[in-house]
């Protein structure tokens, strides 16, 4: 099968992921703007952003060795309905984000792993590409009041932004940012319980990942409907 170019390839990077929520937070990539780094026009994702160095072609159609990184919560935003005020009952403590972390990895490793289409390795020393995600924001549609006459569920979306980056420089050769709706959003507020509705969020991303980064590399037979790339001024 004929090699993909880095910069045709790109434009499934998100273009297999679902629909971004309805009520998607409103976020914004570090290259937004930056004129050495292309965005993906017409995506599925919030935004897609993809470095314009060519050397990094030989450099990404050889990786095979994936690190995950830790996943960064660091600045996770809980961005209530309209009228409804902050509720401190959503701040991760050290207990649920060990919980986190071991889901985010788990999960990202199975995905990536499946039908041997890459191996995730245990550090960066080993890796040949890295693997970075951070939670954004968790948005619930309905208060703690109404989610509790409900059996403490209910429907909301999680963003989230996820970036490769190339170890001998650090990088960034592709940026993302991605919101998906979840029926039991409440499960971030309930992390101890260890519900599934987690697990399959970072499941959905690891194996859009996963089946993106195929394509990119050439190795995916199937072809997305084309998606422009935009330079920026």
């Amino acid at each position: 099968m004929a090699k993909h170019t880095l910069f045709t390839a790109i434009l499934v990077l998100l273009a297999l992921t679902g629909c971004a929520a309805q009520d998607s937070v409103k976020a914004t990539a570090p290259e937004q703007g930056d004129p050495t780094y292309f965005k993906m026009r017409d995506s599925m994702a919030d935004e897609v952003y993809v470095t314009d160095d060519l050397t990094k072609r030989k450099w990404f159609d050889g990786i095979r060795r994936i690190y995950v990184a830790p996943l960064d919560l660091s600045k996770m935003q809980i961005i209530q309905p309209h009228g409804v005020d902050d509720d401190e009952a959503w701040d991760v403590d050290d207990v649920e984000r060990e919980v986190v972390q071991k889901a985010f990895t788990r999960e990202m490793a199975r995905a990536l792993e499946a039908d041997q289409a890459y191996h995730v390795v245990g550090g960066r020393d080993e890796a040949q590409a890295i693997l970075y995600g951070r939670v954004i924001a968790v948005h619930p549609y309905r208060s703690r009041a109404e989610a509790e006459a409900e059996g403490g569920r209910g429907t909301g979306a999680v963003t989230m932004s996820f970036a490769l980056i190339d170890p001998r420089d650090e990088a960034v050769v592709i940026r993302a940012l991605d919101s998906k709706s979840t029926e039991d959003v409440w499960a971030f507020d309930n992390i101890k319980d260890e519900r599934d509705s987690i697990d399959l969020l970072f499941d959905a991303w690891g194996h859009q990942i996963r089946r993106s980064l195929l394509f990119m590399q050439g190795r995916l037979d199937s072809v997305p409907t084309p998606i422009l790339l935009k330079r920026q001024q």
